[in-house]
């Protein structure tokens, strides 16, 4: 037994790795650990004050003028000097836009961005969702076997997204490879200095390439999104500047499809993880929509996120430091007992599975989640109504990206009854 809440927090801290094996394999059980004996603490290894309770992670994100998003995209620890060199020689130059922007800056640009995502033009995009689902499962699915991840969800987001920004299906491996490279270097961090600066490299042409998008579409207009950006005003008729428009580029380029792929990834290795779950939504494919929700409840895409505190404060009788680190552990909040009864169980007529903070909350609420929530829709009632006797390929060992934030499984074999 501890003597107090200051030692049990020190236990949890010195035990607390979200870029170790064990963690990135399956996180839950350490989140779990650190939620019942401490709300906050101060993880060295990180440098960041960890949050761990539901409310006190929508109180912050509630609060974008003492917790700035500033820090969102900023590597999770400080870059070695070749990695940051090659970073400046490769002219990346993004600026505060959307995720590490605050009001007034962040609603002005969140503004222009909604118009990518309001109801109709999400409605729009459902068709050529289910035809290439239709697709990929006639074409790619044979035999009784396939990796879902790799002949679906890899995929389809970035098809998808493309369409909106208007990308050639053809650069779908450029924009795969700066994702990964964005993945490594800010939300995780290669201990090789070589894998740094590797990805330093692979982040700086990423961003290379969005800017070349934005260059293309403001020497000719065409009817996508990216047009449509570089060409915004405002109500006071200022548009974007080009390094404005093209962080915002590579944002999608990367959220818009990465976070995606991991929806699905969670969505069907749970779903067919619980036979009698699965059973449920073939029989009934109206279960769906809220399965979507408890999924992203009990197995978020997006794991954990950041803020840094603008002065001292306190966050849940924890006094912070001004300009503190702190890592939001959605996952935690999604599984908090307080919140959510039974919360490590799948329930996919959870009433109240809506609640999660997978998406974020508050004016930084993912932009794209009705873009999301659609695919994961349409992807599961077109498995459960062709596929129904689709499940797991036993033993499997899955990996997932080494990063604190993001989540799903690199592969997913699956197996049915040819």
């Amino acid at each position: 037994m501890f003597a107090g809440a200051a030692e049990q927090s020190e236990f949890i801290a010195s035990r607390f790795d979200p870029l170790g094996e064990s963690y990135l394999a399956d996180p839950y059980p350490s989140m779990a650990e650190a939620r019942a004996a401490a709300p906050v603490f101060y993880s060295e290894r990180i440098d960041h004050w960890v949050v761990t309770r539901y409310h006190d992670i929508r109180s912050v994100f509630l609060n974008p003028s003492l917790f700035s998003a500033v820090n969102a995209n900023s590597p999770l620890r400080p870059p070695c000097p070749a990695a940051a060199k090659a970073l400046e020689d490769g002219q990346f130059a993004t600026v505060r836009t959307l995720a590490n922007a605050d009001p007034p800056a962040h609603t002005r640009v969140r503004r222009i961005v909604n118009a990518a995502f309001t109801p109709k033009r999400v409605a729009e995009m459902e068709p050529f969702i289910r035809e290439t689902v239709k697709r990929f499962l006639k074409e790619r699915f044979r035999n009784g076997r396939a990796d879902f991840v790799r002949d679906l969800a890899w995929e389809l987001p970035v098809l998808v997204l493309f369409r909106i920004l208007g990308v050639a299906d053809t650069e779908i491996g450029r924009v795969k490879k700066g994702s990964w490279n964005r993945i490594l270097f800010i939300y995780g961090h290669p201990d090789n200095e070589a894998d740094q600066v590797g990805a330093a490299h692979g982040l700086a042409e990423f961003w290379r390439y969005a800017q070349s998008l934005v260059d293309d579409r403001q020497r000719e207009q065409r009817d996508d999104f990216t047009s449509a950006l570089v060409h915004a005003k405002d109500e006071h008729g200022e548009g974007l500047t080009s390094q404005q428009s093209a962080t915002v580029v590579l944002n999608l380029l990367f959220a818009g499809h990465e976070t995606t792929t991991a929806i699905l990834g969670n969505s069907l290795r749970r779903l067919l993880g619980d036979r009698q779950v699965w059973n449920d939504i073939v029989q009934d494919a109206s279960l769906i929509p809220n399965a979507v929700e408890e999924v992203l409840r009990l197995d978020s895409s997006v794991i954990a996120w950041r803020r840094r505190a603008t002065e001292a404060t306190q966050l849940a009788g924890v006094s912070l430091p001004k300009d503190a680190n702190l890592l939001l552990l959605l996952g935690s909040g999604n599984r908090d007992p307080a919140v959510f009864a039974n919360p490590d169980r799948l329930d996919i007529r959870r009433s109240n599975a809506k609640d999660h903070l997978a998406f974020g909350y508050g004016v930084h609420l993912c932009v794209g989640r009705p873009l999301a929530r659609l695919q994961a829709r349409v992807v599961l009632e077109e498995l459960s109504s062709v596929i129904p006797s689709l499940r797991l390929v036993p033993d499997v060992r899955y990996e997932f990206p080494p990063n604190v934030s993001f989540r799903g499984p690199l592969s997913l074999p699956v197996e049915w009854d040819a």
